[in-house]
């Protein structure tokens, strides 16, 4: 969307993210590479497996050196990855391997360098496998670029409308679940520090100011990514965590709608931070939006 211009002269974005607590971050998460590895090899009968190159071999193999590699870099830098594709069967030496890497860090130069030697890692790997291999990013997330501007303002929101109660049953439900964890519905103060998780929402902070915040959806530990997750999503507490965040969300609207000034000062912070700087979204505009996984 960035790409293709969606986020054009926009004066400003307010944006949230469902939580085990409610405040203002206004640092955002890791830059991020998500990238596809394919390796192409020479099928076989595995009884005759010195007629074929794996291409499965090339991928196992690169594994082996990010793991290598991994003792070798900056220690807020996570490397992950999954076969997306690894053959059909074991008496057949699979023709085709496919994996899927993330690279986060904390900034793009940082991404930019690991990704790098993690291709190299490739490179080797289908060299020593006589195989061939290619690479492509679907997608590049950016740091957040912090607007201290906005950041107040949604605080002041936050603040304002508050996080939603949390009653008896809300608490049956979670415990019905196996979590003896409290709701958290205090709101941090300050204007928090940079997480390790990525979210693409922090490009679009560099093509317009932004203010995020985050609610209150469901217990403390519970697991990101994780069916526990989605089951509180569906449940009245976190109903009532959204209908909070749309007040935020109207009542920052309206300030920076009504408050000339409020606007101005994120507008112009927004400028003196990106001067110099020019939005490159880190694939290729033939490229098409991925909306099948890799």
């Amino acid at each position: 969307m960035a790409r293709d211009g969606g986020f054009r002269d926009l004066d400003a974005v307010l944006a949230w993210h469902p939580g085990d607590s409610s405040g203002v971050n206004n640092y955002g998460g890791s830059a991020i590479d998500s990238l596809v590895y394919e390796f192409f090899g020479k099928t076989s009968h595995g009884a005759s497996a010195h007629m074929g190159r794996s291409a499965l071999d090339g991928v196992m193999l690169m594994d082996v050196a990010a793991n290598y590699l991994r003792e070798h870099v900056p220690e807020n830098v996570r490397i992950h990855c999954v076969i997306r594709n690894g053959g059909d069967a074991p008496n057949v030496v699979p023709a085709y391997a496919k994996v899927w890497y993330y690279v986060r860090g904390k900034d793009r130069a940082e991404v930019d360098e690991v990704r790098e030697r993690l291709t190299d890692c490739a490179r080797g790997a289908a060299l020593a496998t006589g195989t061939r291999m290619k690479w492509h990013r679907i997608s590049a997330v950016y740091p957040r670029l912090p607007n201290d501007t906005m950041c107040t303002a949604v605080h002041k929101n936050l603040e304002l409308f508050g996080t939603p109660r949390v009653n008896k049953t809300d608490r049956e439900r979670v415990k019905a679940l196996g979590y003896e964890g409290e709701f958290n519905t205090a709101i941090a103060e300050g204007s928090g520090s940079q997480g390790r998780g990525s979210t693409d929402e922090d490009n679009v902070s560099w093509l317009a100011p932004l203010g995020r915040f985050q609610m209150v959806c469901y217990t403390q530990d519970t697991p990101g990514h994780h069916r526990d997750m989605a089951a509180q999503a569906l449940m009245p507490f976190a109903e009532r965590s959204m209908l909070q965040t749309a007040k935020v969300f109207a009542g920052a609207a309206v300030d920076l709608c009504q408050d000339q000034k409020l606007m101005r000062e994120a507008r112009t912070e927004f400028r003196k931070r990106t001067r110099g700087f020019k939005y490159d979204p880190l694939v290729s505009k033939k490229q098409p939006v991925p909306i099948d996984p890799p």
